[in-house]
This record gives structure tokens, sequence and C-alpha cells, in this order.
């Protein structure tokens, strides 16, 4: 897996919107948002040479697959909706944001900044822009679907549904229960509802 040929194809997916914005050849990389303690919300990692620059950067969010020994094998985007972030060039950057520092893969040293995701912009489709956090709320808003909204009563009866309450299952169905001994467990769960609606 490399990291560039990600990046590149992560890149075309975004080029109608770069076109809209009028972006011949924008600054454009993949990372992973992540939480760290005593911050709040995410939080983004950029590269001082990326911030010397000067200009601003076009995000995607990236989640890595990693394998049982923790090898990087995939990178897949962080957001179904393939969401485009942008960081707006700040020239203070060296003094309002944490550095880290750390050796790379190939044992260089390097400096990075950790930016609040919040400081983010998310480019829409049609090039406007939002706040990080509207665009968050919105995909949390989103995420309430059908299934996690109570279920409207499909008939105005207080009563089970006996077909699919007393349907034959193996679980409430004995082969040595007699007709009499059905009705009488039937008239039992009756009274329990009776009490149930007192």
């Amino acid at each position: 897996m490399n990291r560039k040929e990600k990046e590149n194809e992560f890149y075309a997916f975004h080029m109608e919107t770069f076109k809209q914005l009028k972006l011949a050849d924008p600054a454009f990389v993949i990372k992973t948002a992540f939480f760290q303690k005593g911050k709040f919300g995410k939080q983004v990692q950029l590269f001082e040479g990326e911030l010397n620059k000067g200009v601003d950067i076009f995000i995607e969010m990236i989640d890595i697959i990693r394998d049982n020994d923790n090898k990087e094998m995939d990178m897949v985007p962080a957001n179904a909706d393939r969401q485009l972030f942008k960081y707006t060039y700040n020239p203070y950057f060296a003094e309002e944001y944490e550095t880290k520092e750390g050796l790379g893969k190939s044992g260089t040293g390097y400096t990075a900044y950790i930016i609040p995701a919040s400081e983010l912009v998310a480019i829409l489709k049609d090039g406007s822009q939002i706040t990080y956090n509207l665009w968050e709320k919105r995909k949390l808003d989103a995420e309430v679907t059908a299934d996690s909204l109570p279920k409207l009563q499909s008939s105005p009866t207080i009563f089970p549904d006996f077909v699919e309450a007393y349907a034959a299952t193996p679980t409430n169905l004995s082969l040595n229960e007699t007709a009499s001994e059905i009705l009488i467990r039937i008239a039992a769960d009756f009274q329990k509802l009776a009490q149930i609606i007192k």
C-alpha cells in the first residue's frame, strides 16, 4: 500500500468539487482524525512542511485498516459521504498549535502541529462551506433513522397480534401439549394482559 497512490485516488474523487471552486492545483492530503487526551473534540495532525506552503489545505478523513500485527493494510474513507474539508492557512500556526515531534518510517525527524477539527470547514458538493461542527451535527442528525424511531401501531387495538405472538415455533409449542393445555396457557396470557391494562 503506497500512501501517495492512495492520496491520488482520493484526490481524483474530489476533482469536480475542485473544478467548481476554480482550483487547478489545490494542496490536498488524507488524514486520520483522532481524539487526544485533554483536548475537546477530534484533532488533525498537519506536518510542518504542509503548513509552510502558506496555502489552504484540503483534507479527506481516512481510517487505516490494520492486520493483527498492527501493520497498515489499507486506507478507506472515514465518512460514507466522502466529505472534503479545508484548513484555512493560518500564518501564526507555529505559535497557536501544539507541536508533536517524532521519527517517520524512514527514520528522519518530523514536526507536526495538532489542529482541532473544529477549525476546519466542510466543503459541500455545490462549493459552499459550513463549519466542521455544523457538518458533524448534521451527520449525527442524519443517523437517526426510521429504525431508531418508535414504530407506529398498525391497528388501534391493545391486544397482541395472535398470529405473530402464538405462531408455532420450537420455543412455544410442545408436541406433548394437548389442546386444553394450550387453551389454558392462552387464558393465563390473557389474565396477564388484563392486569397490565388495569
